[in-house]
């Protein structure tokens, strides 16, 4: 969320996140990317703001930011 409509990798969130011991854990990243989905978006299944660029990273695009 610090960086709107930026492409951010798991690598990058999980170094931020849980230190640099936890690069390859990307197991935890989709687990908590799903937790914060079911609680922050109004349809889970079809995010707005926390989105996935499959092979890429992740992507935070901020209520009333234009969509993609």
């Amino acid at each position: 969320m610090l960086h709107p409509g930026q492409l951010v990798s798991p690598a990058q969130l999980l170094t931020s996140v849980w230190g640099p011991g936890f690069r390859q854990r990307t197991n935890y990243l989709r687990f908590r990317m799903v937790q914060l989905r079911r609680k922050l978006e109004d349809d889970p299944a079809r995010p707005r703001h926390l989105l996935t660029e499959p092979g890429m990273g992740y992507r935070y695009q901020p209520p009333g930011s234009p969509d993609r």
